[in-house]
């Protein structure tokens, strides 16, 4: 089975645009910056996800599932996504939610709201309990007659990886005749950047794939990325042996926590919104772009070779965390009599 044979929906506006984005490269010292315009997928107010949904959310139709689950953060875009993906083809949806406890539901979780998720969450909780969760709502969903069909943390399985091999296919055609780009992307739960990993050695062979680690894992994500890629590869035939020693991620720019804003991530957003009108969000494009900013800055990253961030969306978590923007308001009340 090759990529294109995988049974895969068209769940978001593809493809993306590929930007170019002259100031903020200039404000980094870049000969070049294009920016991936991922967080223009359309579904749910798009995101990354939608091209992993795309192979997913397939893979549920045909086992004829009526309800989907998944797990994440309290404001975790592939959340907010695969309960938008349920509604658009007629499932319910269960999110089991861990993390920072919450006051209110805004940013992705008022959208999870509106698009009808049954959520059930566990404060302070990590991975495993939620996965056990899951796990056990699954369970319960199916002895009451349903048909729930489980997706890990982000999409990030071996399935859910052919959609950013595919992106690579779609940017590859975009680049022309760029065919040695240096590729930067968050690392959330790895599967964007193992899709990437996979995706460059068939479409990109010459580009080199950075990620920028917005949490701390219990497993290196090297080695996550490394066995999801393989998985991805053994499903269409492709050589599946990774090396994790040759997977490239800074773990320099999680700040405090996993979906925690960072100093330098607050930084980076209002550093591309004031240069390019690009909106970044402070769980992982903020902290991937404050990561590029930074090796730029040591001489990690090559200044003369054309760059290309991910943008992979995320915009509805700025309005989770507006604490962290109001005193920077140029706010002039005008008394008239």
């Amino acid at each position: 089975m090759t990529l294109n044979d995988v049974p895969k929906l068209k769940l978001g506006h593809l493809p993306t645009p590929l930007d170019e984005a002259p100031r903020l490269a200039k404000a980094l010292g870049l000969r070049r910056l294009l920016v991936k315009r991922d967080d223009q997928t359309g579904l749910g107010l798009g995101g990354n996800k939608v091209r992993k949904l795309d192979f997913l959310m397939a893979d549920a139709v045909r086992k004829e599932s009526d309800v989907v689950l998944t797990i994440g953060g309290p404001q975790s875009n592939h959340a907010r996504l695969t309960a938008a993906a349920a509604r658009r083809l007629g499932m319910d949806s269960v999110l089991v939610l861990a993390g920072p406890r919450f006051e209110s539901f805004d940013g992705n979780l008022l959208l999870d709201i509106i698009f009808d998720a049954e959520i059930r969450y566990l404060p302070d909780a990590g991975v495993a309990p939620m996965e056990k969760a899951m796990d056990e709502t699954a369970l319960e969903l199916e002895q009451a007659g349903r048909r729930p069909y489980v997706i890990p943390m982000g999409g990030s399985s071996p399935l859910g990886v052919l959609g950013y091999a595919n992106a690579v296919k779609e940017l590859a055609g975009q680049l022309g005749d760029e065919k040695e780009p240096q590729i930067v992307a968050a690392v959330g739960s790895g599967g964007t950047l193992a899709g990437l990993t996979l995706g460059a050695r068939m479409f990109l062979p010459g580009a080199r794939i950075i990620g920028i680690s917005v949490a701390r894992p219990i497993e290196p994500f090297e080695v996550v990325v490394s066995r999801v890629a393989a998985g991805g590869a053994e499903l269409i035939g492709v050589n599946s042996a990774f090396d994790p020693a040759k997977i490239e991620i800074s773990y320099d720019y999680v700040g405090d926590r996993y979906g925690v804003p960072s100093n330098a991530g607050i930084e980076a957003i209002l550093l591309a919104a004031r240069t390019e009108a690009l909106v970044l969000d402070p769980v992982y494009t903020g902290k991937a772009m404050s990561g590029l900013i930074g090796m730029v800055e040591k001489g990690a990253i090559d200044r003369d070779r054309t760059t290309v961030f991910i943008h992979t969306g995320g915009s509805p978590a700025l309005f989770a965390n507006e604490q962290y923007f109001h005193k920077m308001a140029k706010y002039i009340e005008i008394n008239r009599k």
